[in-house]
């Protein structure tokens, strides 16, 4: 029998794929969380939305797992807050609430899959490799608009294409400069491949036949050291894969 490791390299769920868990059950969210932890993911865990709200300030989830029937709370309201902010990670329902009309209630509302409780550990994490498998194939999430980034000692406002050093050194940014640098934002710490990245630009060119983002990563480089020398080197190469944005990333609306 393949291990869960054998699958995710089959599938190409990477190690640091980042799954979070909403749960009111103290029990099953600590549960839920030890298995996840075992699978190599990077997990966290919540029992109230707010808590998930102030995490997403910071990054954010490729796969959110979670309950619709919260105590005080309506998951499905919850998660259609979440749609319309502009936020597209997955998102897999597990709920006593199981009826046909329920699960479909819950894949109308934006939900990428529904799981009924009680359930199968193994069926669970089949589930969340193909939503991971296919959160690597989806285009890129765009930054929601009026998002502000602050990474390390920089402020990024990519709604008005601006960079700004901790002593008011500034940058201005191509439309592609600062969607390649949101993308990174999103995802802090997570290597990404090449072509992703030049999804992120706008660019339908092949990464095997094109060094374009290789000069798009060097501009962008040059451009965090104007604003602040030595910040090109936070975005790192990661050899045979892609790049990563190597800080730490706050998110924020003003």
């Amino acid at each position: 029998m393949q291990t869960m490791n054998a699958w995710a390299d089959q599938w190409g769920a990477q190690s640091n794929s980042r799954v979070w868990v909403l749960d009111d059950d103290a029990e099953l969210l600590q549960l839920l969380l030890e298995r996840l932890t075992s699978c190599d993911w990077q997990v966290q865990g919540f029992d109230q939305p707010d808590g998930l709200k102030t995490a997403l300030q910071q990054a954010m989830p490729h796969v959110l797992l979670m309950e619709r029937r919260l105590k005080g709370s309506d998951g499905l309201e919850l998660l259609q807050e979440l749609r319309n902010s502009g936020y597209r990670f997955a998102v897999l329902i597990l709920s006593a609430l199981a009826e046909p009309e329920q699960r479909i209630e819950g894949l109308e509302s934006g939900a990428d899959d529904y799981l009924a409780k009680p359930f199968l550990w193994r069926e669970l994490q089949l589930r969340l490799l193909r939503l991971l498998e296919l959160q690597r194939l989806r285009p890129p999430q765009k930054v929601p608009e009026q998002q502000i980034f602050r990474i390390d000692g920089l402020r990024f406002e990519p709604a008005q294409l601006r960079l700004q050093g901790p002593e008011g050194q500034e940058a201005a940014l191509s439309r592609g400069d600062a969607s390649l640098l949101g993308f990174f934002c999103l995802g802090p710490g997570l290597t990404f491949e090449r072509d992703q990245l030049l999804q992120a630009t706008g660019s339908l060119v092949n990464s095997s036949s094109s060094r374009s983002l290789d000069v798009r990563i060097s501009k962008l480089r040059k451009l965090l050291d104007l604003c602040h020398p030595g910040a090109g080197s936070l975005i790192e190469s990661v050899r045979g894969r892609g790049y990563r944005l190597q800080a730490s990333v706050q998110r924020g609306n003003g």
